[in-house]
């Protein structure tokens, strides 16, 4: 049942941000989790989206959750957030070869990039760390 309602979550992201320009091609790689919900790992997921839409140099071609298992290897990222959770979520992405943003490399392609966010329980999550 877990795994039904994370596959529609995550049909009904992808159809909702289908029609912004880089997001078209990204791969939303399926999820389990006994330590969040669906809904909680689909909110972090759609902030990570956030940073693609509307960015017609940036072309996010993967996403996937890390998995619990490497989730404690991150908590002191909430720890020095005050805050209680931690997720973390990697990316594959290319920057285009006409791409003027100063800090990326044209005509690369990032693998395994990550975004960690952290939240207050029951609060929203944040951003506070991106990079390798």
């Amino acid at each position: 049942m877990k795994k039904l309602i994370s596959i529609i979550l995550l049909c009904t992201l992808i159809l909702s941000l289908s029609s912004c320009g880089t997001l078209n091609f990204v791969d939303i790689e399926e999820f389990s989790s006994e330590v969040y919900t669906a809904n909680d790992i689909t909110s972090g997921m759609e902030l990570v989206l956030e940073r693609f839409q509307g960015k017609s140099d940036m072309i996010l071609l993967r996403l996937s959750y890390i998995g619990d298992e490497e989730l404690p290897d991150y908590q002191d990222w909430a720890d020095r957030n005050n805050a209680d959770e931690v997720i973390v979520f990697l990316t594959d992405y290319y920057v285009s070869h006409f791409s003027d943003t100063p800090v990326l490399n044209t005509g690369f392609k990032y693998e395994n990039y990550m975004y960690i966010l952290v939240r207050t329980r029951g609060g929203d999550w944040e951003i506070v760390d991106q990079g390798y």
